[in-house]
């Protein structure tokens, strides 16, 4: 397998992903990220600890998939379930081996000071509490408003300092405190800032390539937490990505071809992360207006897919699973002659695994209908006749590979 993919670039994607469950909240981690570093960097960390330190908080709301807890995270930090989704995290990556050593800071970055375990290692405790202590500055600006963060310096630095000794480590508030005396530490977490600020940083440690097959372990992962988003769609980037590999095989698509169809079908929807729980979950028609919501997700994801390195074909693959051969889709209005036959695939997939799957409004579609039902889109002019003729050659075979889920 020659196409490989930059480790640094999946973490930065992932954390573009995890950004879009705030909405509105928009580069949260990305700031949690700078504020612990900064901080960091003043109790004199090594490099490599810092360049951990900015990955896990870059990923320490992994756990996270809904709106309605990202809300309540940021303006409720007394929140009694909030401990829930470090334990999730920590599990989510307990896998991974590179991203294994941020389990343990994600996993107690709630954890007051005091309150850490005797087992764990002192750089994990250090940086679990430089997550905590960043997390609740950054909420504080979230709430105040992020359009001059210098303005609240010295009402967030009082708050802060009042929490040393109990909630926050004594050393870690110092440094907090030596860092934040600089103005541009407060004028770098102006949105447009941040981003510069994190691309800059070489995260050498970080810079390590992993071929496909070792990405999908990682593209799975990032399926699990956006079909964590709603029980209706649990599973489902899973299915569509085991149908989109099984139609691939039928169709004679290479070995390359197959993993990347498979990686498509499991990050196909990580831009839903952007769409609030009530519509997803919603069990009535959506309104103009939540529709419109809605049709943002592919565009979310073609916008953070395509910026790792590599991942720009299969960018394109996922994206594309809304739009039709028609030119009626949706978001870039591709017709026929700009979908590739992976692309296609990823839009059969889908439909068939959504079919299969129960949705707020209907349950199940039976096995036998859904070729009848795919038929009308391709009557319509949206799906591919082929494709769809080769889902329904096998029809058990095709069902299995949408819904099964070991």
């Amino acid at each position: 397998m020659t196409l490989q993919i930059d480790l640094k670039s999946a973490v930065l994607a992932l954390s573009d992903a995890l950004d879009l469950v705030g909405v509105n909240d928009f580069q949260h981690g990305k700031r949690v990220a700078m504020i612990a570093r900064k901080s960091a960097f003043l109790l004199g960390l090594p490099e490599e600890r810092l360049d951990n330190l900015v990955c896990a908080s870059l990923l320490h709301d992994i756990g996270v998939s809904s709106t309605v807890m990202h809300r309540r995270l940021v303006h409720d930090s007394e929140w009694d379930e909030r401990d829930a989704h470090c334990e999730r995290g920590h599990e989510l990556l307990q896998p991974f081996a590179h991203l294994s050593l941020l389990a343990n800071a994600i996993r107690y970055h709630h954890t007051p000071w005091g309150e850490l375990p005797s087992g764990l290692s002192e750089a994990d405790a250090v940086d679990s509490n430089l997550i905590l202590l960043a997390d609740r500055v950054d909420s504080v600006l979230l709430r105040e408003g992020l359009e001059n963060p210098l303005l609240h310096r010295e009402a967030i630095c009082a708050e802060i300092e009042a929490m040393a000794g109990h909630l926050l480590a004594p050393e870690v508030v110092s440094a907090f405190l030596g860092a934040a005396a600089n103005e541009a530490f407060w004028i770098a977490l102006v949105p447009r800032h941040v981003h510069f600020y994190l691309s800059e940083l070489p995260l050498a440690n970080w810079r390590v390539t992993i071929e496909f097959p070792q990405f999908r372990h990682v593209a799975r992962l990032v399926s699990s937490i956006v079909d964590a988003k709603s029980h209706f769609t649990a599973s489902h980037s899973l299915g569509v990505a085991q149908l989109s590999r099984h139609l691939g095989e039928r169709m004679g698509l290479h070995a390359d071809a197959l993993v990347q169809v498979e990686i498509a079908g499991l990050m196909h929807d990580v831009g839903k992360l952007c769409v609030p729980d009530e519509i997803v979950d919603k069990p009535f028609p959506l309104t103009p207006v939540e529709f419109s919501v809605m049709e943002r997700h592919s565009f979310e994801t073609y916008q953070i897919l395509r910026h790792i390195p590599g991942m720009e074909t299969v960018a394109e693959w996922a994206a594309f699973h809304h739009e039709t051969l028609n030119g009626r889709g949706y978001p870039f209005r591709h017709k026929a002659e700009r979908l590739s036959l992976e692309a296609r695939i990823v839009a059969v997939a889908d439909v068939f695994q959504a079919l299969a799957q129960a949705r707020p409004y209907r349950g199940p579609q039976p096995t036998e209908v859904i070729p009848r039902i795919l038929d009308m889109f391709v009557a319509n002019g949206a799906l591919d006749p082929e494709v769809v003729a080769v889902a329904g050659e096998d029809l058990q075979a095709s069902w299995l590979a949408a819904t099964q889920t070991i």
